[in-house]
């Protein structure tokens, strides 16, 4: 499979003592003998609804994930695209931020469009999860449906860089085994693909 290099570099890497767009925040929490310890974490939102997922257990939802097959669930539509956090490309499924007063159907569909210049017909939507709970409080639903119409980069931002790809069982064994995947990624092509050894080779 050939691969296309990234148009997008990285010059450098530099502190900051404030961020554009995250909120840094430390949370006092008690352990289990008493002692006063603090955790720090960094959010797209407010200190509000932070509070509202802590103390009142609140969920929200910060963006889909798309996982789109074709009609006989025979192929799946993965992205090869540079990540200027990692330095280098990481397999990925299309996936965005929904809007304000936007369905999470809704983004789906703009993403997927953005991102693949396919479209999308949602079929189920799995409910709100976490992405990590170590330093972000971000959430996303995953999006099931099919796609339909011939892969382009037109809608691709500026600053965005993404191959599209359309995976089947042997295309994802091999990206699994060789490249570098985002770990949701790659539990859910494992799953769809039923390549998990420890599972499937019984």
């Amino acid at each position: 499979m050939k691969q296309v290099e990234s148009p997008l570099k990285v010059d450098k890497v530099r502190d900051v003592e404030s961020l554009n767009y995250l909120n840094s925040f430390v949370i006092e929490y008690r352990t289990k003998s008493g002692k006063q310890r603090e955790w720090e974490l960094v959010s797209r939102q407010s200190r509000e609804r932070l509070e509202k997922e802590i103390f009142h257990s609140k969920t929200y939802t910060d963006g889909a994930m798309i996982f789109a097959t074709d009609t006989s669930q025979e192929r799946v539509v993965v992205l090869r695209e540079y990540r200027v956090s990692a330095g280098q490309y990481v397999y990925m499924f299309p996936a965005g931020l929904i809007e304000e007063h936007e369905s999470i159907e809704t983004a789906s569909v703009r993403e997927f469009k953005e991102e693949t210049g396919m479209d999308f017909t949602p079929k189920y939507v799995e409910r709100e999860r976490y992405v990590s709970v170590g330093i972000i409080n971000e959430r996303v639903n995953i999006v099931y449906g099919e796609f339909e119409g011939t892969p382009s980069t037109i809608h691709q931002e500026d600053n965005e860089h993404a191959e599209i790809l359309i995976v089947d069982k042997e295309m994802a064994k091999d990206i699994l085994n060789h490249e570098e995947v985002s770990i949701r990624t790659a539990m859910l092509l494992q799953g769809f693909f039923q390549l998990n050894p420890y599972f499937h080779d019984k």
